[in-house]
C-alpha cells in the first residue's frame, strides 16, 4: 500500500503510527547494508559471548586451584642423593617413614599421606604419556600434607624438623607456582575484558556510521517530515526502532551461535587436557551474563542511534 502526501495530512493520520505492521515512515528497512550490519552485530555478539565464557572459565580455574592448594603442601624426597647416587627402595621407604613420624608430632599438620608408586605414576602420566615405561624411571618419594593453618613460625619449625631427617628433602608450598599462575590468569582475564570493550566500541562505531549514512540517504525525507510537523524526537524514534530491530536480530543470532559452540566444546572436551584444566561449565550468574548480551546490544544500539541522529539533525539547516 502506497502512502501519499495527502495521507500525512489526513485528520486520522498520526505521525509515528505506521499504516502496516513493521512499516516505517522512513524506508529504513529497505536500505542497502542492513544485512551487513546485522551480520556484523551477530559476529560482535558471538565474540563477546566467547570472551565472557573464557573469562568465566579462567575465574573458575582460579577458584578451583586456589581452594585446592590452600593450606596444603607437598614434601618431596628426591630419587637421587646430592652426590648423584640413586636412592634404593629401602632407603626411600625409610626416609618416608621418618618424615611421616615427624609430621605426626607437628601440631600444624592436619593430615599426611604417603603417595605410593601408582599415585605418582598417575601424576606424571599426563606429561609423559600412558605408554611411557614409568616403572623404569626413578620416581621421588612424595607426601601430601594438609595443614590446620599456615602460620610462619609453625611452618618454620616444621621445615627445620624435616630437614634434620635429610637436608635434600624439598618442601613445596605451591605458593610461588600458584602466584605465577594467578598472575597469568589475571592477565588473560584483563585481555578478555579489553576484547569486550573493543567489541563494544566497534559495535558503536558501526551503528553510528550506518545511521549517519541512512540520514544522508534519506535527508530529503527527513526534511519533508520536518515540514509536515514531525519533531526531532519522532525522527529519532524512527531510527532507534530500526537500530533496535537489527541489534536484536543480530545479537540473538550471535549469542545462540556462541551457546551452540560452547555446548559443543563441552561435549567434545576431555582426554589428557581435562586432567589439567577444569571442564567448561557455567553457573546461573554466568548464564545470565551471556543471556544479557542481546539486551546490552539493544541498549548500545538505541543510545548510539539516538545521539547520532540528534547530532546529525542539529547540523541540518
Amino acid at each position: 500500500m502506497k502512502i501519499s502526501l495527502a495521507d500525512f495530512f489526513a485528520k486520522d493520520r498520526r505521525l509515528g503510527v505506521a499504516l502496516g505492521r513493521g512499516r516505517y515512515d522512513l524506508p529504513l528497512n529497505k536500505d542497502e547494508g542492513t544485512n551487513f550490519l546485522r551480520l556484523l552485530i551477530a559476529l560482535m555478539s558471538f565474540l563477546a559471548a566467547m570472551a565472557l565464557a573464557g573469562s568465566f572459565t579462567l575465574d573458575s580455574m582460579t577458584q578451583r586451584w586456589s581452594s585446592g592448594l590452600e593450606n596444603k603442601l607437598t614434601i618431596e624426597i628426591p630419587a637421587d642423593k646430592e652426590n648423584g647416587e640413586l636412592r634404593t627402595r629401602d632407603e626411600m621407604a625409610s626416609l618416608l617413614k621418618q618424615v611421616e613420624a615427624v609430621l605426626r608430632n607437628e601440631p600444624i599438620v592436619k593430615s599426611a599421606d604417603i603417595l605410593d608408586d601408582k599415585d605418582i605414576q598417575d601424576l606424571v602420566e599426563p606429561w609423559l604419556g600412558k605408554d611411557a615405561p614409568l616403572q623404569d624411571i626413578p620416581l621421588p618419594g612424595l607426601i601430601s600434607v594438609e595443614l590446620n593453618s599456615s602460620e610462619p613460625e609453625a611452618m618454620g619449625k616444621m621445615t627445620t624438623d624435616i630437614k634434620v631427617v635429610d637436608s635434600d628433602i624439598v618442601i613445596d608450598t605451591h605458593e610461588a607456582w600458584l602466584q605465577s599462575l594467578l598472575k597469568m590468569i589475571g592477565s588473560l582475564r584483563f585481555a578478555a575484558f579489553v576484547v569486550v570493550i573493543i567489541i563494544a566500541a566497534t559495535t558503536v562505531t558501526a551503528i553510528a556510521g550506518a545511521i549517519r549514512s541512512r540520514i544522508a540517504v534519506h535527508k530529503a525525507d527527513v526534511e519533508l517530515l520536518h515540514l509536515m510537523g514531525a519533531n526531532d524526537e519522532y525522527i529519532v524514534r524512527q531510527f532507534q526502532r530500526h537500530a533496535l530491530t537489527i541489534a536484536l536480530q543480530g545479537s540473538l543470532l550471535g549469542t545462540l551461535a556462541a551457546a551452540a559452540v560452547l555446548f559443543t566444546i563441552k561435549l567434545v572436551s576431555g582426554g589428557d587436557a581435562a586432567l589439567m584444566l577444569p571442564a567448561l561449565s557455567a553457573n546461573t550468574v554466568h548464564t545470565l551474563a551471556v543471556a544479557a548480551l542481546p539486551v546490552m546490544a539493544c541498549g548500545i544500539a538505541a543510545l548510539t542511534a539516538r545521539f547520532t541522529v540528534l547530532r546529525s539533525l542539529s547540523l541540518m539547516p
